[in-house]
């Protein structure tokens, strides 16, 4: 009998988590499966958004603002939410509102499971998707952590609240190096979880590498330097800019993506007398023929649950420079890619660089058959057993 599975995630909008939720959810359907996707908020309309395969049932239900109606949850988050963020920070703005989102989100999942059989397999995906519903119980309940893991341990209310969290639930980590970040977390706060396990995330070179040939307009020459991400603090795109004013003239830096630091980055870039050989491009449904086009990738990211993108690249031929952070990057970065690797500042950076511009190196890419659908569509659907 085929397998009735429901993934929850915040928003469609462009990114790893939803790239991956579109991939594995093909990958399910390949199998048989029924997949039905929640998606907790509309995405703005002017971003460009991920798209679910053809077969996937696919809700929008922002029960955060639908949680606002009901008077006696507007006024409890009204008069308790400013004491919790100052006890216990950003952590502590789910506390109150996520009482209310699991009820409603728990109701929407019966109705359908009333309606359309019971779920063999529920998985919510990444950083603020799992918070909201921290009271949301089900049999086949799995949370998918694939973001910087907050620091629950700094006091006993933020502890209290990774204890309800996680206490007692079934995680799923997508890199050894995010299950050893949460595992760090769990033994600060106290929370024990009912079943840890990883699976790693997976790529589809073919999917990559056909989406690489769309022609694309005002595509730069080839030749230059490529970052891929959210433009924001953690992504810390800044590193590349300082260290491209290492760089001869000639090399230029495509930076693919939107975000708050925007502003920031084009800043330090006039500052430093590069702002003329740096393109923003803002967001992109389709990064890949940056990618294709590109020298080489570039990753300077503080902290990485699994670098999908830098898989991406290898699975394109291109070899990259990562600055060391924690998180999964050395489950890709092994081997003899592991020289990909170096000490998180421009000057180390910018040697990397020019080693792989001058050398014309050609990464290993047989690491990319640890990351196949079969693999982790598979170990996914075991949880379900």
């Amino acid at each position: 009998m085929a397998k009735r599975v429901l993934i929850i995630l915040r928003r469609l909008n462009i990114g790893g988590i939803q790239t991956q939720t579109s991939l594995l959810a093909g990958e399910f359907l390949r199998r048989g499966c029924s997949v039905t996707v929640l998606v907790q908020k509309k995405s703005y309309s002017s971003k460009p958004e991920v798209t679910m395969p053809a077969g996937a049932e696919v809700y929008c239900r922002d029960f955060d603002r639908e949680s606002k109606l009901n008077p006696f949850c507007f006024f409890s988050r009204v008069a308790a939410m400013p004491l919790l963020y100052l006890l216990s920070g950003r952590i502590g703005r789910y506390l109150v509102p996520g009482i209310f989102i699991s009820r409603l989100t728990e109701r929407f999942i019966e109705n359908l499971e009333k309606e359309k059989g019971s779920f063999d397999l529920i998985l919510i995906r990444g950083e603020g998707a799992i918070e909201p519903l921290y009271r949301l119980r089900h049999r086949n309940l799995w949370g998918v952590v694939e973001g910087v893991v907050p620091d629950f341990g700094r006091n006993c209310f933020t502890r209290h609240f990774a204890r309800l969290l996680f206490g007692g639930k079934n995680i799923v980590c997508v890199s050894e190096g995010e299950a050893l970040s949460l595992g760090a977390m769990f033994r600060r706060t106290g929370a024990v979880p009912a079943r840890l396990e990883t699976i790693l995330n997976f790529i589809n070179p073919d999917y990559v590498k056909e989406r690489s040939l769309e022609k694309i307009e005002g595509l730069p020459e080839p030749g230059y330097l490529v970052t891929v991400g959210r433009l924001s603090g953690i992504k810390n795109q800044g590193l590349a800019i300082r260290a491209l004013a290492y760089l001869p003239e000639s090399v230029r830096l495509v930076l693919v993506g939107e975000g708050c630091c925007r502003a920031e980055l084009e800043g330090l870039a006039e500052s430093l007398g590069v702002r003329s050989r740096c393109i923003f491009t803002g967001n992109l449904p389709n990064p890949y023929p940056y990618i294709r086009n590109a020298a080489m990738l570039v990753h300077t990211s503080k902290y990485e649950a699994f670098g999908m993108v830098i898989a991406e690249a290898l699975a394109l031929g291109k070899p990259v420079a990562v600055t060391e952070a924690p998180g999964g990057m050395r489950n890709i970065l092994k081997g003899p890619l592991a020289d990909s690797i170096v000490p998180a500042d421009e000057r180390s950076l910018a040697e990397r660089i020019r080693k792989v511009l001058e050398s014309g190196e050609k990464p290993d890419t047989s690491v990319l058959s640890d990351f196949s659908a079969d693999n982790t569509a598979g170990k996914f659907l075991e949880l379900s057993e």
